[in-house]
């Protein structure tokens, strides 16, 4: 890790490295904006203002840390990290971080944009139970949500309090004594990753406040530890997902998919085969993570979890084998994949509350848990269509490297509408867009193990379970529109839903002498319609996370 002396420098230091056009600064910006001059001069700009916007308030000789994050597009490997299953994201845009270190506990946020993100400060000691360590993070994060629900003084800085939080609990002794003090901070942000639309904004916060937190405090946090501990601190915010998003920022490569896997952690990746771009498009449907939305991404990944406590209690047989999701898997149960249709089928189509609870009496007190993280839905849990979701999209985001090395970008694009049609809440027919009912009857799995056990060679390709899209159905109608406008298009493979959705962005891969017809289309038929600003853009993956030094 690179020494103190050479991270912190003074603030007009930092600005005199970024006036310099052959400076190391510059020619790392430069690698990490992918050699992209566009994008190198926009990063340039954006890390001189914030320098500006610190140096206004704390002046040009103090020394300070600088953190250049970025924001993420999963193009394959939707609502699966957590159960273990793979992501293959492009880091985009960025997010930079002036920070300070303080003599006390008080950290400050600002932000550039002040207006949309006013300054908040806390105390870490009274943030935390001083004396005593917490022994059940993600049972705290819960209850200290429910007591900051309606504050209206905290907004933005949970994402700042999630990071430096979870690494001071992490380093407290288990007699409540700190084993660092973690140091107050002084910060400063900026980025241009838009919030609410599915970009990892939020995200991108935690990774830059958690590497800041790790540097300034000598903490002995490799980036394989980071991405773990910004999952886990991120459940102080209310939600429960995964690492995915924050080790996209981590270990984001330039001009390069990568392709990530957890528990253990391992990170591969491949480049977009020349001639394809990657296109993304802003539904202007805001995707925050506000109570409703919450009780919907939460209540998702309760089902997956019922669903597996299900499927181990009526397969004992298979129940050692089965950590995550992901292992209701026919490589790893050495079983052929009908057999995993029958295991689905003991599922039920949906349950109550009070179902759960009849048929799991054994796991009652982590079914209880399970609920605390959201609110009952009067339609029960869809159990059966989301497991089959999860349970086929981790076997399509494990194809995407085999796809990319072989060229056979058919085959991704496929991949990414299956992907997609799994969270659609809508279809166009004949110019109305009506809702699509992702259930799965005992009818629907029966007929799947019929045409896999046929023999007729098309019927059991139609059959095979990663071609199942299942029900996760987190889409809008505004984000079913634009992918079908997309597909809809000459030269668009595929396209689908970025982030955990109810709103955001859609990405789509576009062989590149169409993205002009693309862009067109989107204009025209979607952002025209609506009488607001285009919001789509070909977009270049970048570089990851990088603290620089002189």
């Amino acid at each position: 890790m690179t020494s103190q002396e050479t991270i912190l420098r003074p603030v007009r230091d930092w600005h005199r490295a970024v006036e310099m056009t052959d400076s190391v600064f510059n020619r790392t910006l430069r690698a990490l904006c992918a050699g992209r001059e566009s994008l190198h001069a926009e990063a340039a700009r954006m890390c001189t203002e914030a320098l500006a916007a610190f140096s206004g308030i704390h002046g040009l000789e103090r020394e300070v840390l600088l953190v250049r994050s970025a924001g993420r597009v999963n193009v394959l490997g939707t609502h699966i990290d957590h159960r273990g299953g793979s992501v293959n994201p492009v880091a985009i845009r960025h997010m930079w971080l002036v920070a300070a270190p303080r003599d006390d506990d008080l950290v400050t946020a600002r932000n550039v944009q002040a207006d949309r993100f006013p300054e908040e400060s806390f105390r870490i000691r009274e943030c935390l139970p001083w004396g005593q360590k917490i022994g059940d993070w993600g049972a705290w994060c819960l209850a200290e949500f429910q007591k900051r629900r309606g504050d209206p003084s905290i907004t933005w800085s949970n994402y700042v309090r999630a990071a430096v939080l979870y690494l001071q609990h992490l380093f407290t002794r288990m007699d409540g004594t700190p084993e660092v003090p973690i140091r107050g901070m002084d910060l400063t942000f900026f980025g241009n990753i838009p919030p609410a639309v599915g970009l990892s904004s939020s995200s991108a916060v935690v990774v830059a406040t958690a590497d800041a937190v790790v540097r300034l405090n000598g903490l002995p946090v490799t980036r394989d530890d980071l991405v773990t501990h910004c999952g886990y601190a991120e459940r102080y915010v209310g939600t429960h997902g995964g690492c995915s998003d924050h080790a996209a920022i981590i270990f984001g490569r330039r001009d390069a998919i990568t392709h990530i896997t957890a528990f253990p952690l391992t990170v591969d990746g491949g480049t977009l085969p020349e001639g394809y771009r990657l296109v993304l498009a802003n539904s202007l449907v805001a995707a925050e993570k506000r109570e409703a939305a919450r009780n919907i991404f939460n209540s998702r990944i309760a089902a997956y979890e019922i669903g597996l406590l299900l499927i181990r209690q009526n397969f004992p047989e298979y129940a050692g084998k089965l950590e995550h999701l992901r292992d209701v898997n026919p490589d790893r149960l050495g079983v052929v994949e009908s057999r995993i249709y029958q295991i689905l089928r003991t599922l039920p189509v949906s349950a109550r509350r009070s179902e759960i609870l009849r048929l799991l009496p054994e796991r009652a007190k982590e079914i209880h848990r399970i609920f605390q993280t959201h609110d009952e839905s009067v339609d029960g849990y869809p159990i059966r269509q989301i497991c089959l979701y999860g349970i086929a999209e981790c076997l399509r985001a494990d194809m995407v490297p085999g796809c990319l090395k072989a060229g056979d970008m058919k085959r991704f694009g496929e991949l990414m509408n299956i992907s997609h049609d799994g969270d659609r809440v809508t279809r166009c027919i004949a110019d109305h867009r009506i809702p699509i009912d992702n259930s799965c009857s005992d009818r629907r799995i029966d007929a799947l193990i019929r045409d896999l056990e046929s023999g007729d060679p098309e019927q059991v390709e139609k059959a095979r379970l990663w071609r199942q899209p299942g029900g996760y159905g987190v889409s809008v109608p505004e984000v079913d529109k634009l992918v079908d406008i997309a597909l809809a298009t000459p030269g668009v493979l595929g396209a689908g839903l970025v982030g955990a959705g109810m709103g955001g962005c859609i990405v789509a891969v576009v062989d590149a002498t169409q993205v002009g017809s693309l862009l067109e289309n989107l204009a025209e038929q979607y952002y025209k319609a609506r009488g607001g600003p285009v919001a789509a853009e070909e977009v270049t993956p970048v570089g990851g996370l990088y603290t620089f030094s002189l």
